[in-house]
C-alpha cells in the first residue's frame, strides 16, 4: 500500500531509483551506539531509496546559504517491525547527509517523517538535524476524509518548485497541516501553525510532569498550588488548540 502512495506522488520516472540501502552501509559509515546497532538489526526490516530529485532530472533549483544546503531531495521507504522505536530509527536514518522525506511502513499503516537540517557552524559542510516532524500512523485501509485529503496534497504538483528548500518546506507544511487538523478539523495552516503546535507539545509535557508531581505530593498546600497551576496550563492548552 505504501508503494501505491509513493506512486500517487507523480514524481517523474527520471527520478525513480528503487535502490536498497543496506544495513552494512549504515553501520560502516555512521557512528552508532550499542542500542542503535540493536535497533538497526532488529527493528528495521527494509530500507529503500525510492527517488532522488536533483537538478539533472527535475526543474528545481539548488539552494545554498550560510545555514542551508539543499542540493537534492531523497525519498526513502522504510519498513519497520517495531513502531515503538520509530524516533530512534529516525535518528539513525537521518544521519544520511541529505534532505530526506521518509515514508515509514508498518503493516498497513504509514507514517511520514521530515527532519529539516542546517549547516553546522562548527563543522564545515556537515548537516545537523534541527527538528523531527512526524504524521500520526495512518491506516491506509481505513483512511478518514482528512487523511485522504492529506495524501492527495502530497502530489508533487502541489509543492513549490522555486528551489529545493521551498520544495522540502512545502512537504513539511503538509505534515503540519495534518497535525493541526486534529484540533482545527481542516488542513488549513498559517504562519503561526508551527509555533502553536510546538507550544502545544511543550505544554502537554509540562501537564504530564505536573500531574505526576501532584500524585506524589503529600503537602496539602503545595498540592492545591500545583492544581491551580495545572488548571492554568490546561486553560492555555485549550486556547492554543482553539487558535488553530
Amino acid at each position: 500500500m505504501t508503494n501505491d502512495i509513493l506512486k500517487s506522488l507523480d514524481i517523474p520516472k527520471e527520478c525513480y531509483v528503487n535502490k536498497p540501502i543496506f544495513k552494512k552501509m549504515i553501520r560502516e559509515n555512521f557512528t552508532l551506539n550499542s542500542s542503535e546497532k540493536k535497533i538497526l538489526e532488529n527493528d528495521i526490516s527494509n530500507i529503500k531509496l525510492e527517488y532522488i530529485l536533483n537538478k539533472n532530472n527535475i526543474n528545481i533549483s539548488q539552494y545554498i546559504d550560510e545555514d542551508n544546503k539543499y542540493l537534492e531531495i531523497n525519498f526513502l521507504k522504510v519498513e519497520i517491525s517495531n513502531i515503538n522505536k520509530l524516533k530512534q530509527i529516525t535518528t539513525i536514518l537521518q544521519n544520511i547527509p541529505k534532505p530526506l522525506i521518509i515514508f515509514f511502513a508498518y503493516k498497513n499503516s504509514l507514517c511520514i517523517n521530515i527532519s529539516p537540517k542546517r549547516l553546522s557552524k562548527s563543522t564545515n559542510d556537515k548537516l545537523v538535524i534541527e527538528e523531527n516532524y512526524f504524521t500520526h500512523w495512518i491506516n491506509l485501509a481505513e483512511k478518514n476524509n482528512l487523511e485522504k485529503e492529506f495524501i492527495d496534497s502530497l502530489n508533487i504538483n502541489n509543492q513549490s518548485f522555486t528551489n529545493f528548500l521551498s520544495f522540502y518546506t512545502s512537504y513539511l507544511d503538509k505534515i503540519l497541516s495534518l497535525n493541526a487538523s486534529k484540533f482545527s478539523g481542516t488542513l488549513n495552516i498559517n504562519k503561526d501553525t508551527k509555533a502553536i503546535l510546538d507550544d502545544i507539545a511543550t505544554i502537554e509535557i509540562s501537564i504530564s510532569e505536573l500531574k505526576s508531581k501532584i500524585k506524589k505530593e503529600t503537602n496539602f498546600s503545595d498540592k492545591v498550588n500545583m492544581n491551580i497551576e495545572l488548571k492554568k496550563l490546561n486553560d492555555k492548552l485549550k486556547d492554543l488548540k482553539g487558535s488553530l
